[in-house]
């Protein structure tokens, strides 16, 4: 199998793994005896460390883990107190999960406004205007589109919504462990991501860091916790979580954060996929003027092309995966996503690629 589909899943590091183990095995030896608390309350401690250390968190105790990022979304949306009438800014580039989320507050009165990124210039100046407009109570948007890559500008726009009091909420999901993360430069009240993509932790991990300021908000609905000495960012740990899982997970962002983002061999890859998918007749990249993150790639084919049952023949015939796009944005698709680690072998990615050029010639 030639894997081109890292932005949705990524294997778990193997020391991740290993953590998850070693974790599980000591933790056997307490369970929930008193002694067995305080471990757990240490190991959450310094996996809340290790995590703050990859994205420049001072305070770790703004951590709270989740099992992934949808999850961490339908928390916030639902300690948000909705008023009919209130209004919600996000963008077209949003994944399906959280604007299904988003839509389902409709029924209830709010109004969900979704701009579309043309370019970063033209993003900041509608943001504004929608901003003006709408007097939005919050903002919910990615970091990095999961659709094609590219890296939204963040920080102006946060600054933006903060200046208008409203609740940025921001979803890291293709940005952490993808490109530079650094949070103590940001201005937001929830930054979210998930385990399982570019950090490689394992599946059902994520965290939220979560800024004192969303719980000085008149509209946060306060969750009751069994745990009221605890950071006011546990609250969000609802329930008995899987402490190997989490300790895997910090490990894989302790060893993403030593072994730093490999944005070369990255940028190797993209750049030789958009030369040659650019050199085939009625095929485009989609992309705009403003940066992109590197791992991932995302193209159009001719308008004839059936790009699902294009990428099920590539599964099928030549156990190449990559991800097609079918219902959104919708002046973008339909639409394939490749995208790649820089764990992928070269030989691996000439062959996927020229298999696929080949194919698009059909």
């Amino acid at each position: 199998m030639i894997y081109l589909n890292y932005a949705a899943l990524s294997p778990t590091d193997p020391e991740a793994e290993q953590e998850v183990e070693r974790t599980l095995t000591e933790f056997k030896e307490f369970l929930y005896s008193d002694a067995g608390i305080e471990w757990y309350l240490n190991k959450v401690r310094d996996c809340r460390q290790k995590v703050g250390s990859l994205l420049h968190v001072s305070d770790p105790s703004t951590i709270a883990f989740v099992s992934n990022a949808s999850t961490a979304h339908f928390l916030i949306l639902s300690s948000l107190n909705w008023k009919s009438g209130d209004t919600i800014l996000t963008t077209t580039h949003e994944n399906p999960s959280i604007t299904s989320q988003l839509f389902a507050l409709e029924p209830r009165g709010i109004h969900i406004h979704a701009i579309k990124p043309v370019s970063p210039g033209e993003f900041i100046k509608e943001f504004k205007h929608q901003v003006n407009q709408h007097h939005p109570k919050a903002l919910v948007m990615s970091h990095v589109s999961h659709v094609d890559g590219r890296v939204f500008p963040i920080h102006d726009i946060s600054e933006i919504a903060k200046a208008h009091q409203c609740v940025v909420i921001i979803d890291g999901a293709q940005a952490v462990g993808h490109i530079a993360v650094d949070l103590s430069l940001l201005d937001f009240d929830v930054y979210l991501f998930t385990g399982h993509k570019w950090c490689r932790g394992p599946l059902g991990t994520g965290a939220m860091v979560v800024r004192d300021g969303l719980f000085q908000q008149p509209n946060f609905q306060q969750i009751q916790t069994e745990n009221p000495g605890w950071p006011p960012a546990s609250q969000f740990e609802i329930g008995t979580h899987n402490i190997g899982l989490i300790a895997g997970f910090a490990q894989a962002c302790q060893h993403r954060h030593q072994k730093g983002i490999e944005t070369e061999q990255l940028l190797n890859f993209q750049k030789e996929a958009k030369e040659q998918l650019g050199r085939i007749q009625g095929c485009h990249v989609l992309e705009w003027e403003g940066p992109h993150a590197p791992g991932i790639l995302t193209f159009k084919g001719k308008s004839d092309l059936d790009h699902v049952q294009f990428a099920k023949q590539l599964a099928s015939e030549f156990g190449i995966i990559v991800k097609p796009f079918v219902d959104y944005p919708a002046s973008d698709t339909p639409a394939i996503r490749l995208s790649w680690s820089s764990m992928l072998k070269q030989e691996d990615f000439q062959t996927g690629l020229s298999t696929i050029g080949q194919q698009l010639q059909y």
